[in-house]
């Protein structure tokens, strides 16, 4: 049965201050999840980009075994803010140490009112020469991704899903999944919601 689509996404937009002007958006591989056993409850995921089948751990075991193969950097800073025409939604994206150096991205979307509803946090961002055409770019990135590990997390406040997986660098994925608390304050994953708090200061929102 499929239960959906977890995209970790890495927004590449421009900006050595907080702008409202919207930018390409790169994404790395998405994962699709579904079960592979109604009567077990056994949930696969799959990476579309290298077609590699993985099974996310759960439960508190499985959160506090799990290593973040990159660490986070939060050196420097600098953010850029879009608002949606449509809905109002609005994007805050913060690259560290600099947009166009970044060793990791983090992304948070408020709703029209304030509300904060996703979260995605990634250290290992493959940086590719621009100017290239579509297929040139996807080879580019495949390779700098089986030379170089990243870490990913991803937090689904409406649907209280959260997600870490570390990919890359010719190495199996390794992912866990769990509820929004659990994770949001892991010490293994060096506690994702103290650096939202910090995000939010540096970026003014």
């Amino acid at each position: 049965m499929t239960r959906g689509i977890v995209a970790l996404s890495l927004f590449v937009m421009a900006c050595a201050k907080a702008s409202t002007t919207p930018a390409p958006a790169a994404t790395p591989a998405t994962v699709t999840e579904r079960t592979t056993s109604g009567s077990s409850g056994l949930i696969m995921l799959r990476s579309a980009a290298t077609d590699e089948r993985f099974i996310p751990g759960t439960g508190p075991q499985a959160l506090k075994s799990f290593v973040a193969d990159v660490q986070p950097d939060e050196s420097g800073g600098e953010c850029s803010l879009n608002r949606s025409r449509g809905n109002g939604a609005l994007t805050v994206v913060a690259y560290y140490p600099t947009r166009t150096a970044s060793n990791m991205q983090t992304v948070m979307t408020f709703d029209s009112v304030g509300h904060l509803v996703h979260y995605t946090e990634t250290r290992g961002i493959p940086h590719i020469k621009p100017g290239l055409r579509l297929e040139q770019a996807d080879s580019a990135r495949r390779a700098i991704e089986a030379t170089m590990r990243s870490t990913s997390i991803s937090l689904d406040y409406p649907v209280d899903r959260a997600f870490a997986m570390n990919r890359g660098a010719g190495k199996p994925t390794v992912a866990i999944t769990s509820t929004v608390r659990e994770m949001e304050n892991l010490d293994n994953l060096q506690r994702p919601a103290a650096r939202m708090e910090r995000m939010r200061k540096l970026c003014g929102v």
